[in-house]
């Protein structure tokens, strides 16, 4: 019993050290930015960690640590992102239970769906309902190609968390 504990905890900690690494390399000035535009790289890990931990731990580590992280390194309301992935998570969560597969097709569909959803809900709040002049721009510019390079980036990350979820092999346990 106590073996179990204490592998559910490197569990957590190593997700958990995985977030943070993750959130300084998407930060970082520079990195992966090609031609201005860089990826959100929090958004498939909170995806991909749904889909091997369940639903209830994916929104927490989606909703609350990535989309609190989320928040923090973009100048949006508060808990915008939280939110969204919190619920994005859950759903997730529930669809690779109960309907889908946790393989990498799956996976780059469902984070197709939370890129896509978070993407145009962020140009919506952010450009659309304020009118502003170069909002089309910046959707073609900017946020399209967001979206792509995200969704690009999700088979990296895909491989890794599963690594971490077969290498540990404890059932979902949260």
């Amino acid at each position: 019993m106590m073996k179990k504990k204490s592998r559910i905890f490197v569990k957590w900690a190593l997700y958990t050290i995985v977030v943070l690494l993750v959130y300084v390399l998407q930060t970082t000035p520079g990195l992966f930015s090609i031609f201005g535009v860089r990826p959100v790289l929090l958004v498939p890990l909170a995806v991909c960690i749904a889909v091997f931990e369940g639903s209830v731990a994916g929104a927490i580590v989606g909703g609350v640590l990535c989309g609190w992280l989320l928040d923090m390194a973009s100048a949006r309301l508060s808990g915008f992102n939280a939110l969204i992935l919190l619920g994005c998570c859950f759903g997730v969560g529930l669809m690779v239970e109960y309907l889908m597969r946790g393989n990498l097709a799956s996976v780059l569909l469902l984070c197709a769906a939370v890129v896509l959803l978070r993407g145009m809900v962020d140009y919506f709040f952010y450009y659309v309902i304020w009118n502003q002049d170069e909002g089309f721009s910046v959707l073609l510019r900017q946020v399209l190609p967001t979206m792509a390079y995200t969704l690009l980036m999700t088979v990296p990350i895909y491989y890794l968390v599963r690594f971490l979820s077969k290498r540990l092999l404890i059932p979902q346990d949260i």
